[in-house]
């Protein structure tokens, strides 16, 4: 049984940075690996505490938003996710 995109979309990004990271580790997909390592990546990368202007906060929150649709669209479908929620 594969995680629905209606499953994933209630996952706090940090739990789904981290399936992405999960996925990186063990898939046999090159491709799969690829694509994982980088959401994860550019997860952490806005993770790093910044001092920012209203702007900038605004312009994050917008990334963060956008980074974690493009990870649910990336884990749907991957029938290996069920493993990393049991």
């Amino acid at each position: 049984m594969m995680a629905s995109k209606e499953y994933l979309e209630t996952l706090a990004p940090t739990r789904l940075a981290v399936v992405c990271q999960k996925v990186a580790e063990n898939s046999s997909n090159a491709q799969t690996v690829a694509d994982a390592a980088i959401l994860k990546t550019e997860w952490s990368r806005l993770q790093t505490p910044q001092s920012l202007s209203l702007k900038k906060e605004h312009e994050m929150d917008a990334k963060l938003r956008d980074l974690r649709k493009r990870m649910v669209d990336f884990l749907v479908g991957h029938d290996e996710l069920d493993f990393y929620f049991q």
